[in-house]
């Protein structure tokens, strides 16, 4: 009895161990399954070299205070040689500009598909749109009394163009996002046509309501905040502006009841407008499948000016409609309760 005693204490210390590290594996895998949604890191192929990945800081004049984006240089990057042409893609909701970088693993595919011949190296851009650094937070890219991110994003340009050896013209810079960065790349696109000639809506939407950060807006300031009720108005701009334009969602999507009158009302007004209703809902499993078409993508469309619409846009996948039970405006709802149920578990979260 009395060796019995003596062991139960190493019993309990030996369980107590093995529970920790259970709890600690778990939690390993929680993080990495959070930070990666469950996709695999990509790896380099044979002979791609690693970008440069580093943090700029800033004074932005549009958010009254030192702001930061994210900027990947390719793989020999030389700025006493060449000059490059810039991709400027902006994060959803919730989200964070890293989720390019540990879910997508865009300056992994980018080397990856320079390696192969597939494109030509360009400096990638991750403007961070969230309001006072929260992951959970909904700026949607727009001039707002939460912050005039729309105007940030140009401050980001401008700031880029400084600092790097950039092709500072607007043939060779692309903006491009998902979720509530489309919107954004859409809106800011559009009343920017001087800075970008190309633009990409991975899951857009393209009409605003009196919710989140619009919630006391006035009936201008939505139209204004609407590309689908004001392009129509841009014929003079994109006669003199070019612009292509890629519009992608997911049929099962909502929002995917949009493209197609975008497109059509952006290709009417001027655009050269292409779109795809892909198999998939809102998320990254979606997106993630269509990221190494959208680099080689962004990297033709710097190679060659804009070409004059035709007045129709053109799908890619034709006769796919829309599998919703919504008229696509109930996104920023959907996302609130997602940031409710998920701000008691802040941590480090991409999305």
């Amino acid at each position: 009895m009395r060796s019995h005693i003596r062991r139960t204490p190493a019993v309990a210390a030996v369980a107590l161990a093995l529970a920790a590290v259970g709890v600690f594996g778990a939690y390993n895998y929680w993080q990495s399954y959070y930070l990666h949604r469950g996709f695999a890191p990509v790896a380099y192929v044979p002979h791609a070299r690693p970008g440069h990945l580093e943090t700029v800081w800033f004074y932005s004049r549009a958010l009254h205070r030192q702001a930061d984006y994210l900027v990947d240089l390719p793989p020999g990057y030389d700025p006493t040689r060449h000059r490059y042409p810039v991709y400027y893609l902006l994060h959803g909701s919730p989200g964070r500009a890293a989720a390019f970088l540990v879910i997508a693993h865009m300056p992994v595919r980018m080397s990856n598909l320079i390696a192969e011949h597939r494109m030509r190296p360009m400096i990638l851009v991750l403007p961070d749109g969230r309001i006072g650094g929260s992951t959970f937070s909904d700026s949607e890219w727009a001039n707002t009394p939460s912050g005039a991110f729309a105007s940030y994003v140009v401050d980001v340009v401008h700031n880029v163009d400084q600092r790097f050896a950039t092709l500072a013209n607007r043939r060779d810079r692309v903006l491009a996002g998902f979720s509530m960065g489309a919107y954004g790349a859409a809106n800011i696109a559009l009343h920017h046509l001087s800075l970008f000639s190309s633009m990409q809506a991975w899951s857009g939407y393209y009409t605003e309501t009196r919710s989140g950060v619009f919630a006391g807006a006035s009936q201008a300031v939505l139209a204004a905040n609407s590309p689908l009720d004001y392009v129509a108005r841009l014929r003079r701009q994109l006669a003199r502006y070019p612009l292509r334009a890629f519009l992608f969602c997911g049929r099962d999507d909502n929002a995917s009841v949009q493209v197609r009158p975008m497109a059509d009302a952006l290709a009417a007004a001027g655009g050269h407008v292409r779109w795809a209703l892909y198999p998939g809902g809102h998320d990254w499993q979606l997106w993630n499948a269509h990221v190494n078409q959208m680099l080689e993508l962004a990297s033709h469309d710097t190679t060659l000016p804009p070409p004059r619409s035709t007045g129709n846009s053109r799908s890619l996948t034709p006769g796919v409609t829309p599998l919703t039970h919504g008229s696509g405006h109930h996104h920023r709802a959907r996302h609130a309760r997602r940031r409710r149920r998920r701000s008691a578990t802040a941590g480090t979260v991409s999305a």
